[in-house]
């Protein structure tokens, strides 16, 4: 594969419309500077995985920071907090020192960034020379074994550079063609609830805190106060026009997907959907003229935000995006935390069968006209589910996708001119299209 390793190609933030969307990085900033007093206080750190059941960290008394996350952030900045485009982003910064080490171009950019880091603080001891500071330092490292088909041994080989214990969750990967399962089969169950057991005992052993059900279901009770908030959010965002776009929603990703299972991040959602609901009710939109409506599918491309609000030039907007959006759970098992966590998971699917079923969902709640792929060429379970989805959009329902390469944080996978070509032929198709309706 080649790169375009000396390119400086324009890149730029999104315009939100949410005032709580713009309020995010300083949700983002208060964790890490906890982080970082906590640290200092002797507070026991885990770096762990999106896929992982926050409420575990939480109950434990564990900080935990994503270094998924801290890739994607390092992605938004340079060096210095410099806005000077000829100053390269500080994801590129770490991937380089990575691809030095033999790490290839081609490998997951949220592995290439964080690891870059590492080996630049072990190398350096200059662990703050990164944005925010970087990342505390863990006691603990965890994963999931789910979804990504990298992050078990990018997550050990990283403790093992850092001297520090791992972790591993084997969680079952379900494949059905439905969206959700109420139910998982009940030996499937009993494997999870297993192997939450084995990594409380982990915890207990590392940090030397004892596990409390009623911590644990303390926990729950604001998970599922922030999921039903953030379920009507979703309800919310099918109205027309579309209140709330792809660049609110990657934006206010974080504190659901990072800080699960606290008042303060039922708190944040409360207040977002509280905006979004007003919105609806004044039927504000993203823009005044809103002509046809977009979906996101895959991951987004954190150092060029700015592409969330490309067609808003010819009346398109994006609505959606499936990425990091919860679904809706079960009842509350508070007898049996852990057994709860365990149902709340395995009622997902996975497979292409699961997405394609879920993106011709989405595509007809929404409203969409038209879908752009993010056929991101280092993430695997990313690009594998696009052909297939392209194929059944158009043939079920006649919906036009266009397929844009690039990596998640590594800007020199980003192809410009080609990438904008392509949008503004597809928005012309899209309106077309809206002025036949």
């Amino acid at each position: 594969m080649t790169t375009q390793a000396e390119t400086r190609i324009k890149t730029a933030g999104s315009k939100k419309s949410l005032q709580t969307a713009r309020e995010t990085w300083l949700f983002i900033k208060d964790d890490y500077i906890n982080g970082h007093t906590g640290k200092a206080q002797g507070k026991p750190i885990a770096w762990s995985c999106a896929a992982m059941d926050k409420e575990l960290f939480h109950c434990m008394g564990i900080l935990p920071f994503f270094p998924e996350q801290y890739a994607a952030l390092c992605a938004t900045q340079r060096r210095g907090g410099s806005r000077d485009e000829s100053v390269e982003k500080e994801a590129v910064r770490f991937a380089r020192v990575a691809e030095q080490e033999d790490y290839a171009s081609y490998i997951c950019g949220y592995q290439r960034v964080s690891t870059g880091w590492v080996i630049h603080g072990l190398r350096t001891g200059e662990w703050q020379d990164a944005p925010i500071g970087g990342m505390p330092l863990p006691d603990m490292i965890v994963t999931t074994s789910c979804v990504c088909d990298v992050r078990v041994k990018w997550f050990e080989d990283m403790a093992q550079r850092l001297n520090v214990p791992y972790f591993c969750l084997d969680r079952p990967e379900r494949i059905f063609e439905g969206i959700t399962q109420a139910s998982a089969r009940e030996h499937e169950v009993d494997y999870y609830v297993s192997q939450v057991e084995d990594f409380l005992r982990f915890a207990e052993e590392v940090t030397g805190a004892k596990y409390d059900p009623a911590r644990l279901n303390e926990c729950l009770d604001w998970s599922y106060k922030t999921n039903d908030a953030r379920q009507e959010i979703l309800e919310l965002r099918k109205a027309v026009p579309s209140p709330m776009g792809c660049a609110d929603g990657f934006g206010t990703m974080y504190p659901g997907m990072y800080q699960l299972g606290t008042k303060r991040c039922y708190d944040f959602y409360v207040k977002l959907r509280d905006e979004v609901r007003e919105r609806v009710k004044q039927g504000i939109g993203q823009i005044e003229d809103e002509w046809f409506r977009l979906l996101w599918y895959g991951l987004p491309t954190w150092y060029n935000m700015s592409i969330f609000n490309y067609f808003e030039k010819y009346g398109g907007v994006f609505v959606y995006e499936p990425a990091y959006n919860p679904w809706p759970w079960p009842p509350r098992r508070r007898e049996d935390p852990v057994r709860e966590l365990a149902n709340r998971w395995l009622m997902l699917g996975t497979g292409v069968g699961n997405m394609v079923n879920s993106m011709l969902h989405d595509c007809q709640q929404y409203k969409i006209l038209g879908v752009v792929l993010s056929y991101l060429i280092t993430c695997r379970p990313i690009v594998f589910p696009s052909l297939e989805i392209n194929h059944t959009l158009e043939k079920s329902l006649g919906i036009p996708t266009v397929t844009l390469e690039g990596d998640l944080v590594d800007e020199r996978l980003f192809s410009e001119a080609q990438v904008y070509n392509r949008l503004d032929a597809f928005a012309e198709q899209l309106l077309q299209r809206a002025k036949k309706r």
